[in-house]
């Protein structure tokens, strides 16, 4: 059997050199199984000051993708062991006639935030158990959900009953949000409703 291939959006990086400033593409393999151990790499190198997966469980090695129908990799800890990782994009394009091309720069916090909360609820009703990172990433700038819509994901979160140890959100290359548990210090505007604006 071939890879299975997946559909991807375009993901764009600001990078700062001693040139200047430029936004480099990010190319994604064409293969779901190759595109998600791209996305966990670039997790497990995180670092500290902008990752709160690194501060919370230290550096992450031994990275070894699972067989299909299982969790998605197995890594060691630093600080916890062994933990089981599970990813999930967040690509909710029934909404946008099944094209990531479809996706306007600017909608709805609510239905952004109700997409968001269906898929983690899809991925809970599987009873994965303990010690699992569920790792919720983006491919297509559009999708990219703001900080303020985050914090009431966040907040949301609190009165569900979660069976992942922790849960981030992910914006390639290397930026993470913890959204699970609501321990992180991050005081800042919560948007709850009204269109939530996406700057590529």
């Amino acid at each position: 059997m071939g890879k299975r291939k997946k559909p991807s959006g375009t993901s764009t990086s600001v990078q700062i050199t001693s040139s200047g400033t430029c936004i480099k593409k990010i190319d994604y393999p064409p293969a779901k199984g190759e595109i998600e151990l791209l996305i966990a790499e670039s997790f497990c190198e995180g670092k500290p000051a902008l990752n709160p997966h690194i501060a919370r469980y230290g550096s992450f090695t031994k990275l070894e993708p699972q067989h299909e129908n299982s969790l998605d990799f197995q890594v060691t800890t630093e600080k916890k062991g062994q933990r089981w990782l599970e990813l999930t994009e967040f690509a909710p394009l029934e909404k946008f006639g099944g094209k990531y091309g479809n996706i306007p720069a600017a909608w709805n916090a609510e239905d952004m935030i109700a997409s968001f909360l269906t898929l983690i609820n899809n991925k809970k009703n599987k009873c994965y158990g303990d010690e699992v990172i569920l790792l919720i990433y983006i491919t297509h700038d559009t999708l990219f959900v703001p900080p303020p819509v985050l914090r009431c994901i966040r907040n949301r979160l609190e009165s569900l009953t979660i069976p992942f140890e922790t849960i981030y959100f992910m914006s390639p290359p290397s930026k993470v949000w913890q959204l699970y548990p609501n321990d992180i210090k991050d005081d800042g505007p919560v948007l709850s409703f009204g269109s939530s604006n996406i700057i590529t």
